[in-house]
């Protein structure tokens, strides 16, 4: 009962290690999905500035295109001028479109981020309070361990002391045995002596 015992023990060990472990990898994943929103989140806030600088672009002053401009260039010169025209007319809406989206988004983002938070606290609730239930069940059975063991050491003071009684009686009873072996030679002796 006393290895039950024991084995018991080290089994509530692993769980609470178990536990913390679990309680571990979850602050590890919340931490891991924050750096991720915040990756997101910049990210998004550097596209948004890159298109306002192109809506904010600088004005074609001419149409006018240098002798000796490869066709590629004149292509890309004509491209530039016509997407700058068209978010200009665009650009209002376009930033406005722009600011809704990145609002959303950003409550979106808080609202995961609380549901995520509500969890991890709701786990390391449940977390604590297994540990606490094993924590309590482990000093039970620590008190049982010391009470076999207290009887277990009282067994054996009681075992040794009735060893040693014995040992007392049979030393005594080899004695009288001997002393009556004598006795019987010595009676075998005289008998022999004894004229026929």
């Amino acid at each position: 009962f006393r290895k039950a015992a024991e084995e018991e023990i080290n089994s509530l060990y692993k769980v609470i290690d178990e536990a913390n472990l679990t309680k571990m990898d979850l602050e590890s994943q919340i931490e891991s999905l924050k750096e991720e929103l915040g990756f997101l989140s910049r990210s998004y806030e550097e596209d948004v500035k890159v298109l306002y600088k192109q809506l904010a672009g600088s004005e074609l002053e001419q149409m006018g295109v240098p002798i000796g401009t490869g066709l590629d260039d004149i292509l890309e010169t004509i491209r530039i001028h016509w997407e700058k025209d068209v978010e200009k007319n665009r650009a209002e809406a376009g930033a406005l479109l722009q600011a809704k989206q990145q609002a959303e988004m950003a409550r979106m983002a808080q609202t995961q981020e609380e549901k995520l938070a509500a969890a991890l606290r709701l786990e390391l609730h449940n977390t604590s309070c297994q540990v606490q239930s094993l924590q309590a069940e482990t000093e039970s059975l620590r008190a049982l361990k010391r009470g076999l063991e207290n009887t277990l050491h009282d067994a054996k003071h009681w075992h040794d002391i009735e060893l040693q009684n014995l040992g007392a009686v049979v030393s005594r009873l080899e004695a009288e045995l001997r002393e009556m072996r004598s006795e019987a030679e010595q009676q075998q002796q005289a008998r022999e002596h004894l004229p026929a």
